[in-house]
């Protein structure tokens, strides 16, 4: 089988041709599966090197050490549709997964109809939360004839691997194998006033946590540790001088249509595309059925207990803490506040408010890992 190598980059402690050989590995597993069992498919691993996963050389050789033992078996044992292919993209700069992915969908257009093109195009998303948002939002609003033909595999490769579809590459390797089962990716549309709208794949969130994520984002490529809860321990402590606790407006549709009006001084409010979830490198800040949390303001004291338990998932029975299962949710503030979503952060002003977050369809499907761990909440 031959491989396609797109784009190099590179890099000072990982080769780019240790992340290539990774992003063929997992692709030869998906040649190989019994998910396609009766037809080719072309799959193209879009790998991200600056990924948090990359800066670690010994996980990255050890990763490479079984993977090539699972791919020799695997090799032995099925032999690939004579018709897949297998593409190896490796992106070089923030915004280029996206890129990537959007040249993968314009070959898919053009060829399409034409004999021998594979009815399917799977692509395996190799980086962090990042990488995967970009990926997804070049896809999102395709016609739904094109995402018939599209699945997309998020593979957790970055510093938090909270929107990843498994817990870990041997999972991957599993589901790849056999093990996974496809579903759809969830998706939130944010709409702040006067911007553009936004997606997330993950959770969005305002407050203390989105200010958090801002600041992590600009040291997090000096610092191999967990820089986010590093600084979240210090926001507690001057979080409030640089942005006072306002009375925050949340107007609340939940699941069963019933619309509910909360207003209090919130000084976080998360809302996931469902509940069970992590962010900020597995902070279970939805650990139960509820996709919506917020956490009032309180003492010094008191708010280092809180984020302590918040950690583990068991602050939701806490004083303050307000959790619902929502379908939509609009928000009104009178002053700036960070909006968090899937890692990302960005500034919302006083004029971008009232802000609208609901869970809206993707229709692009995915895979999961049908024996997934258990959630804090329901251990």
């Amino acid at each position: 089988m031959q491989y396609t190598t797109v784009m190099f980059l590179n890099m000072r402690s990982v080769s780019v041709e240790d992340a290539r050989e990774i992003g063929a590995s997992f692709a030869e597993l998906a040649v190989r599966s019994n998910l396609f069992p009766r037809s080719p498919v072309h799959v193209h691993a879009i790998v991200s090197p600056a990924s948090g996963f990359f800066r670690h050389p010994v996980q990255v050789q050890e990763t490479l050490s079984w993977l090539r033992m699972i791919v020799l078996d695997t090799a032995l044992a099925v032999e690939p549709n004579p018709e897949s292919r297998v593409s190896v993209h490796i992106a070089r700069y923030k915004g280029h997964p996206g890129i990537l992915a959007g040249e993968i969908v314009e070959t898919l257009i053009l060829r399409e109809g034409i004999q021998g093109d594979p009815p399917y195009h799977f692509i395996l998303s190799l980086g962090g939360d990042g990488t995967h948002q970009e990926i997804l939002n070049t896809l999102v609003d395709l016609p739904q004839e094109v995402l018939e033909r599209i699945i997309v595999f998020r593979l957790p490769m970055g510093t938090g691997n909270d929107g990843a579809d498994v817990e870990d590459l041997a999972s991957a390797a599993k589901c790849l194998l056999g093990e996974g089962r496809f579903g759809e990716v969830g998706s939130l549309r944010i709409q702040p006033k006067g911007l553009k709208g936004i997606y997330a794949f993950n959770i969005a969130s305002i407050g203390i946590d989105a200010f958090v994520t801002h600041t992590a984002n600009q040291l997090k490529t000096r610092f191999n540790t967990d820089i986010y809860r590093k600084i979240a321990d210090v926001s507690v402590l001057f979080y409030p001088f640089l942005f006072p606790t306002r009375t925050l407006e949340m107007e609340i549709t939940l699941t069963d249509g019933r619309v509910e009006q909360v207003s209090g001084k919130y000084v976080l409010a998360a809302f996931g595309v469902s509940g069970h979830r992590s962010y900020g490198n597995h902070k279970w800040i939805l650990p139960g059925e509820e996709n919506l949390c917020a956490i009032l303001d309180r003492s010094l004291g008191k708010k280092l207990k809180l984020k302590n338990l918040l950690y583990t998932g068991k602050h939701v029975r806490e004083e303050g803490v307000l959790v619902r299962k929502a379908r939509r949710v609009r928000l009104h503030y009178d002053a700036s506040l960070f909006l968090q979503y899937d890692g990302e952060a960005i500034r919302l002003e006083k004029e971008n408010f009232p802000c609208g977050i609901e869970i809206v369809s993707t229709r692009i499907r995915t895979l999961n890992y049908r024996f997934s761990s258990p959630t804090p909440a329901s251990k």
